[in-house]
């Protein structure tokens, strides 16, 4: 499959691309009879169908081309911001890129969305910023994690599991001032950390804490790999992909095609709730966020649920947000289309009140 990445079809981008552009097009005149099949709004409604068709119609090697890595879009972020580029190297050469003073007391380590096939976008970085602002003594660390298809699960588990081991072992940082998060294949990589924590993955060193993470952020989290469940086709016109496209990244994360391959890290939503006992032990405080008009939306809640039974039944503390008429990461996306405060859903209110309440 990572030979599929090496000579992407520049004429294939500008076909999507103009096919994209198209879909926006005749949605601009649709979009107002949709009503409740579309989107929050008129803007999202014709961004999330361009979005939707340019994603569709990419490959493997497609993605790779148009995709900024994330060590160059945390450059040009620290660039445009007005602050000095701050990371480390791991024992790897992977890098993790701090967000605010690596001198703080508390660190967010963050692991981005983006199918594990693309890198964090300029939404990702605004928003880490924002969380940084918005509680004291907070600095956040966004590992670069490496992407498939050439680099195939447990890989970036094993990775993730290298940097919070570098900030207690290295660092001798205190775990009740740390916390874990993600969006999307980051939601579902904060699971697999979590799911090590508790119980050791074959092949990857097992990472003893001696006290409890203070807290665990899922935003929109990639709990299964089912894509016919009946949120992909109520919400097929609310949200910003399709079951196509995400079959293209879980194929290429897992290495195969095969639907059975899963396992209980790298898809969450098939660990029974037993699974999920022993976590109460590691982590204080867990939110679980998604928006009403995602795909995905089967799945978190599925997860939700397994998750609160096993957590929660152990005295875990779970909060579970449904945010109405929100689409998939929808505070990292309105971040990406230029909104400057909540369009109205409450997505971005509900995770950073939660974030200040919590953090």
């Amino acid at each position: 499959m990572a030979d599929q990445v090496q000579n992407p079809s520049k004429l294939g981008i500008t076909s999507a691309i103009l096919k994209a552009t198209l879909a926006a097009s005749a949605r601009l005149w649709i979009s107002p009879f949709k009503g409740q099949k579309g989107a929050h709004n008129y803007f999202k409604d014709v961004m999330f169908t361009m979005m939707r068709s340019q994603l569709g119609s990419l490959t493997l090697a497609q993605d790779r081309y148009v995709d900024v890595p994330t060590t160059t879009a945390y450059e040009k972020f620290a660039e445009a911001t007005g602050f000095t580029p701050h990371s480390i190297t791991l024992p790897s050469g992977i890098l993790a890129h701090w967000i605010g003073d690596s001198a703080a007391k508390k660190v967010l380590v963050y692991y981005h969305g983006g199918g594990y096939v693309l890198s964090a976008t300029p939404g990702h970085l605004q928003m880490l910023a924002d969380i940084k602002d918005s509680v004291p003594d907070t600095a956040v660390l966004l590992l670069a994690y490496d992407l498939a298809p050439e680099h195939t699960y447990p890989t970036q588990l094993r990775q993730a599991i290298e940097v919070l081991r570098y900030l207690v072992e290295t660092e001798g940082r205190d775990p009740s001032h740390i916390s874990i998060g993600g969006d999307s294949a980051g939601g579902n990589l904060t699971l697999a950390v979590l799911s090590h924590l508790a119980h050791p993955h074959p092949d990857i060193v097992p990472l003893s804490l001696r006290e409890k993470l203070h807290a665990a952020i899922l935003i929109s989290p990639w709990c299964s790999f089912n894509t016919h469940t009946p949120a992909f086709e109520t919400n097929a016109e609310k949200d910003m992909f399709t079951g196509k496209t995400l079959h293209r990244w879980s194929s290429a994360f897992l290495g195969s095609t095969s639907p059975f391959v899963g396992d209980f890290y790298s898809e969450p939503v098939l660990a029974p709730a037993s699974w999920w006992e022993p976590v109460s032990d590691l982590v204080d405080e867990v939110l679980i966020w998604g928006g009403g008009n995602e795909i995905l939306l089967d799945g978190i809640e599925e997860l939700a649920r397994r998750f609160q039974v096993g957590f929660g039944g152990r005295g875990g503390k779970l909060s579970v947000v449904v945010t109405p008429k929100a689409a998939h990461v929808e505070p990292i996306v309105e971040r990406l289309l230029g909104y400057k405060g909540d369009s109205g859903t409450g997505s971005r209110e509900a995770v950073e009140g939660w974030v200040r309440a919590k953090l």
